[in-house]
């Protein structure tokens, strides 16, 4: 596997490999890498300023509370990324002989690495979950090709030169951070896509199914959007779509979420009055897998602007759960490859309601096409998008990237650790 790594050289080293995390939201991705790493024998602590579990739930994880984020105002987020990013020099310092994994939240905090490596010779490698600055231009946050995102990319490119590894989440993503090199660089950037647990979220007989019972979607044709109502999202076509099959009572839209758009959806919902259309916030984590089985199919959507910059985790969570997915996105995408090579459902254009509608009707007449999406994206989940393999695919990137053989660790294997 290629990565950046020097490798080092001398007998083994007393004691277990040490990684700090930093995430300034610590959800299920990260827990997960936390736990699979402890139970591999390295000693794990993270930064972040939330974290979705308790100290209970991750024993044998040091655990250090940064300022949690808050995303409603622009202005809002940007303090907390200088609080949390002061906080995570002090961290940075005080662990400076740890092995690091940077998480682009906040995004601005790797540009400072390769200064502090130079400082204190810290050895880190990157997860780019979010790319700027390319999506501070498309939010318009500053202006695109400006100065502010000419010296942004300038430092992302020698934050990634000086990294033992760079990781993200999709090849059109890779490419995107190619774009920060200048010809000559030579950087290996490792793919390692979101995962999902899929023992926890799995397929449920509607007869079994209490939210189905709970909301009355026995039967119904179900169409759901469930994640973050965010700006990569077209949302609004949701609701349109919903508009325009309203006399069709069969078809049940079920949208649940919340983020920083969630007080424009609601607004639109209320004002639509659609008898055919459920909102809720997100449910509650032990709800969250039979919200999701009730579907018979799920919308992913991703707007033209955010190609090459995001694959929505939503995506597996959908396809693990037994459904249909619908992949409202840009021809040229990650997730629209995703979906169409892998023959778990269908893909339309963003902003085009009339399309979607075609779409959903085409996966209600059609039983045996359904199942068949069904059945296909729960075979990828399992195979391909799973848990188990990306953790694996993960630790052996970091295991090269900080030569942890010198621990005696030879292979990925939580066995042989």
């Amino acid at each position: 596997m290629a990565v950046n790594a020097k490798p080092m050289k001398g007998s083994p080293a007393a004691g277990p490999p040490r990684l700090v995390v930093m995430n300034q939201v610590a959800a299920t991705l990260t827990i997960d890498l936390l736990k699979d790493f402890r139970d591999r024998g390295v000693a794990c602590r993270a930064l972040a300023g939330e974290y979705e579990a308790t100290p209970e739930q991750l024993p044998g994880v040091t655990l250090h509370n940064g300022r949690r984020l808050i995303k409603h105002r622009a202005l809002f987020r940007l303090w907390t990324w200088l609080v949390f990013s002061l906080q995570g020099l002090w961290t940075v310092w005080k662990y400076r002989r740890e092995d690091m994994l940077i998480v682009t939240s906040p995004p601005s905090f790797i540009l400072a690495m390769p200064l502090l490596k130079r400082l204190f010779g810290v050895r880190y490698s990157l997860l780019i979950y979010d790319i700027y600055p390319e999506v501070a231009e498309r939010l318009g946050m500053i202006r695109p090709g400006g100065w502010i995102a000419r010296l942004w990319r300038k430092f992302s490119r020698k934050a990634m030169l000086d990294a033992r590894s760079v990781i993200t989440l999709g090849s059109d993503m890779a490419d995107t951070l190619r774009g920060h090199l200048r010809p000559g660089d030579e950087l290996s950037i490792e793919i390692v896509p979101t995962w999902v647990d899929p023992d926890v979220i799995r397929p449920v007989d509607r007869s079994e199914n209490p939210f189905v019972r709970e909301h009355g979607l026995a039967d119904k044709f179900v169409v759901m959007y469930s994640g973050s109502f965010g700006a990569t999202h077209d949302i609004a076509s949701l609701v349109e779509t919903a508009g325009l099959m309203a006399e069709e009572s069969d078809v049940h839209f079920m949208l649940i979420g919340g983020g920083t758009r969630q007080v424009e959806l609601s607004k639109l919902v209320a004002s639509r009055g659609l008898k055919n259309l459920t909102l809720l916030p997100h449910q509650p984590r032990d709800v969250f897998p039979y919200s999701l089985a009730s579907a018979d199919c799920q919308v992913v959507s991703l707007d033209e602007a955010y190609a090459g910059l995001s694959i929505p985790s939503k995506t597996y969570c959908a396809m693990a759960a037994g459904c249909a997915v619908i992949a409202v996105s840009p021809p040229e995408s990650d997730l629209t490859t995703i979906i169409t090579e892998g023959q778990c459902g269908l893909h339309v254009p963003p902003r085009n309601p009339e399309a979607l509608v075609t779409a959903i009707r085409r996966l209600r007449d059609d039983a045996a096409l359904l199942n068949q999406c069904k059945q296909r994206g729960r075979h990828l989940a399992e195979e391909r998008f799973s848990r188990e393999p990306n953790l694996e695919k993960f630790f052996a990137v970091l295991k090269t990237s900080f030569d942890w053989r010198r621990y005696g660790m030879n292979n990925g294997n939580k066995d042989n650790t």
